[in-house]
């Protein structure tokens, strides 16, 4: 559940969302203020996910509470009845902002997006705090394991399959499919015998290196799976592009991952789609980034 404060010094309204949060499944209420002051000395111990907050507020508006009272792991909402703050609202790095008067409803659809961010924020946190095993996929293609050493793969062919399956993420690869992609100019038999070797030699590259990975062999296919942390770059990319509606923290987050076309370093003719479609949704971020630069510029 979403841990939520709501600071409005009006008490009508404040009344109306402390109704609407208390009946809402993924929100669970642990404070509510009309004196912006005494939210700010209870929020550093309330373990916060989500606060609510009006902007226009006498002795301390929502945007300088936010700014004192921001900690990573918390999401803001600004309610407002003035369109105009919202370029000031995302200044602050806010989730959103909802247009008085609030309503059951925009609550509700609200609440999807802030769950999303919360599991991307505790994903890393927890990557920042734990040693993992990491890929780069974009720019320069390397693998390190829990302890920082990078990967050395036995052959040029062991690591190209390993690309393979990353970019295949949870997907079962047929055996002649991964032969004719790998070794497209031999014939079926031998490219397959490849793939068994290659396979092999995968194996004992986690083994040696101890990653949190395994080959299973399914359906006369294989798949890669985690069996443990692992921080992938290009997952992460997906994760985000694939989102309408990104904070400037995020989109920034998104822009930094993006540090050249995926296995830049490798002639890999197999991933020239998705390179390109990862290319192109890299420029649209990019554009939104640029768009909200300029908006806030204006304001």
């Amino acid at each position: 559940m979403l841990r939520t404060v709501i600071v409005e010094d009006e008490w009508l309204s404040l009344n109306m969302m402390k109704r609407y949060i208390e009946e809402h499944p993924k929100y669970e209420l642990i404070g509510a203020y009309s004196d912006p002051f005494e939210a700010l000395k209870d929020i550093s111990r309330l373990q916060v996910d989500v606060l609510f907050t009006d902007i226009g507020m006498p002795g301390l508006n929502g945007l300088q509470l936010a700014e004192r009272a921001k900690q990573d792991s918390m999401q803001i909402v600004f309610t407002t009845a003035h369109r105009e703050y919202a370029a000031d609202a995302f200044r602050v790095d806010a989730v959103d902002y909802l247009l008085k008067p609030v309503t059951r409803r925009s609550i509700d659809e609200i609440a999807a997006k802030l769950e999303r961010i919360k599991r991307l924020l505790a994903i890393e946190a927890s990557n920042f705090k734990a040693p993992v095993m990491k890929v780069q996929c974009f720019g320069s293609f390397q693998t390190t394991n829990q302890d920082g050493q990078i990967v050395k793969w036995p052959t040029k062919k062991t690591e190209e399959m390993f690309a393979y399956f990353i970019a295949n993420k949870g997907k079962i690869v047929n055996k002649w499919i991964i032969a004719d992609t790998l070794w497209p100019e031999m014939d079926g038999s031998r490219a397959v015998h490849n793939v068994y070797n290659t396979i092999y030699r995968l194996k004992k590259t986690f083994e040696e290196f101890s990653l949190p990975l395994s080959i299973k062999t399914m359906n006369e296919g294989y798949v890669l799976e985690a069996e443990g942390a692992i921080v992938v770059d290009l997952y992460d990319f997906q994760e985000l592009s694939g989102q309408k509606d990104l904070t400037a923290g995020q989109l920034q987050l998104l822009q930094n991952l993006y540090s050249g076309y995926l296995f830049q370093d490798k002639d890999y003719p197999w991933c020239i789609k998705l390179r390109e479609s990862l290319e192109v949704a890299h420029l649209i971020k990019q554009q939104q980034v640029s768009l909200n630069a300029g908006t806030a510029g204006m304001a």
